[in-house]
C-alpha cells in the first residue's frame, strides 16, 4: 500500500510529523545522519538520536527516554550501547554534560555504555560499533530525531547523502531512502523526511534529494 510522502523541515517539523503519525526521516548530512550511515555500515543494530541537555528547542525532547530505549533494545541484542557526543570526555574524564540524561537513563539499567567522538564517517575508526545500539547526542539531527519520537512518530530513522567508508554518497543516498520507504510501509504510514536544519543547504538539498530517489522509483506516492 503506498504512502504519501513529504518533506518537513527542523525539529518542530519532525514534531508536527510525528504527531500526525508519521513516519520520519532525519537528514542531517554534516552531523548527526552521517555518524548513524557510518555506524549502521558497520553492522550496529540500531541508531537513535537524542537532544543534548538544555537543548533551546520550541519543542518537546526527552533525552533520558531516548536513552532507555536505547538499553531496552540492548538488553534484546545481548549488547551494549555507544553514545556519541562531543565531547568525548573533558581533560579530566568527566563524561560530557551534553549526553548526561541519556547516560544516566542507560546507567540506571546497568546496561554497558560506551562514549565516543561524533566524527561522522569516521565514527567507526573511534568505537566498535558492530552489534551494538548507537545513540547520536546532537543539537540538530540528534534533537529533531528526539522530537519526533516524543511527539509520537510510529517510526524514526537517520538518512544522509554523505558518503562513509566502502560506499558511495549515491549508494548511501538510495540506501537511506529505501530505509525509510520500508519503515513506513512496515508502519503502514506517510513517510516525512526532515532537514534536520532549514538553515543548511546541505540538509536541505539531500532531503529533495531523498524524495526525488523515492518518487522515481515509484515507493511512494506524492
Amino acid at each position: 500500500m503506498a504512502s504519501v510522502l513529504e518533506v518537513g523541515f527542523d525539529a518542530s517539523g519532525a514534531a508536527d510529523a510525528g504527531a500526525r503519525g508519521r513516519v520520519v526521516c532525519i537528514v542531517d548530512v554534516i552531523d548527526a545522519a552521517t555518524s548513524a550511515e557510518a555506524a549502521l555500515a558497520t553492522g550496529a543494530v540500531a541508531v537513535l538520536g537524542a537532544s543534548p541537555a538544555g537543548a533551546a528547542v520550541p519543542v518537546a525532547v526527552d533525552p533520558a527516554a531516548v536513552g532507555s530505549h536505547a538499553a531496552v533494545l540492548a538488553r534484546e541484542a545481548r549488547s551494549g550501547v555507544v553514545v556519541v557526543a562531543e565531547p568525548r570526555v573533558d581533560p579530566n574524564g568527566r563524561q560530557p554534560a551534553s549526553a548526561r540524561p541519556v547516560l544516566e537513563a542507560i546507567g540506571e539499567t546497568k546496561t554497558n555504555v560506551e562514549l565516543a567522538a561524533n566524527q561522522g564517517a569516521e565514527l567507526p575508526a573511534l568505537a566498535r560499533l558492530a552489534g551494538q545500539v548507537v545513540v547520536v547526542v546532537s543539537a540538530t539531527g540528534g534533537t529533531a530525531y528526539d522530537a519526533a519520537l516524543r511527539a509520537g512518530a510510529p517510526g524514526v530513522c537517520f538518512a544522509t547523502t554523505a558518503r562513509v567508508e566502502g560506499r558511495s554518497g549515491w549508494e548511501v543516498a538510495r540506501l537511506g531512502a529505501e530505509r525509510a520507504a520500508a519503515l513506513a510501509l512496515e508502519q503502514r504510514a506517510g513517510l516525512s523526511i526532515v532537514a534536520a536544519s532549514a538553515n543548511s543547504t546541505d540538509d536541505c538539498l539531500a532531503a529533495f534529494e531523498l524524495a526525488r530517489i523515492l518518487l522515481e522509483r515509484g515507493h511512494l506516492r506524492a
